[in-house]
Formats: C-alpha cells, structure tokens, sequence
C-alpha cells in the first residue's frame, strides 16, 4: 500500500513511510494508558513458511496492545516489562494456546494470572498423548 500511495502522488515511497509512520505514532500517543486485567496472546504465521509473530490483546476490549516478530520469550517480554511491576500484578488471567514460551513469560512476570488454555489445543494434546497411548498398550 506505501507503494501504491507514493506511486498516486508522485512521492518517493520513503516519504510516504515516514509521514504515515508519523500519524500512526501521533494516533498512538493520543490513546489512553491501558491497565488490562484479562489477556489474549496469539501467534500468528507472517508469510508461508515458518516465521511467526505474536500479538496480545486486552481481552475486555479487544484492543491490540502489542505486536512482535517471533513467538519466543524475548518476543513477548518487552511487553510484560513495560507494564511494570504493579501492571502485571493486575493480571488476572490469560487466554492461550499451549505455547511453551508464553506460558513461562506469563508466569514469570504474572505468576497470580491464571492461564485459561484454548480448547482446541487441549483436545489436540489429549489426542496426541492420551490416545496415542492407549494404542500402543
């Protein structure tokens, strides 16, 4: 879209980058400060192929408060790290898939939250494991 912009308005796409860079930070820093007390974290797949990226959400408005690249821990710490101690003491639950990375980021910083599993994955690790089991006995 940057592309297609520059190219309507004879500008350098760098040009366009930078002014839609600049209103989307003025749009930002015009939001109110979040407190969330209920998350939703997600990853999600950028391009075919195997890179990923996270995003977390306010589960009680829906908001977007943060998207990275990658799923791993150091992807999603910053985020927990600019809520600072007090918000992350006011974490009550979280809302994930069985991703191992942001389980322990969750109880790390929010070690009160209770984490909610999606069903989903639940099912499918039941399959997995459980039934795989009773087959090979």
């Amino acid at each position: 879209p940057v592309l297609h912009v520059a190219e309507m308005f004879a500008l350098h796409w760098s040009t366009v980058r930078r002014l839609d860079k600049s209103r989307l930070q003025a749009i930002v820093e015009g939001l109110p400060e979040v407190q969330p007390r209920r998350l939703i974290m997600d990853e999600f797949a950028l391009f075919k192929g195997h890179r990923y990226a996270s995003v977390i959400l306010d589960a009680d408005t829906r908001r977007v408060l943060y998207v990275a690249e990658g799923r791993t821990r150091a992807a999603v710490r910053p985020f927990f790290e600019s809520l600072g101690r007090q918000g992350c003491a006011r974490i009550e639950a979280v809302a994930m898939d069985m991703n191992t990375a942001f389980d322990l980021e969750v109880r790390h910083f929010c070690g009160q939250a209770r984490i909610v599993y999606d069903l989903f994955h639940v099912v499918a690790k039941f399959g997995r494991e459980v039934i795989s089991r009773v087959r090979v006995d």
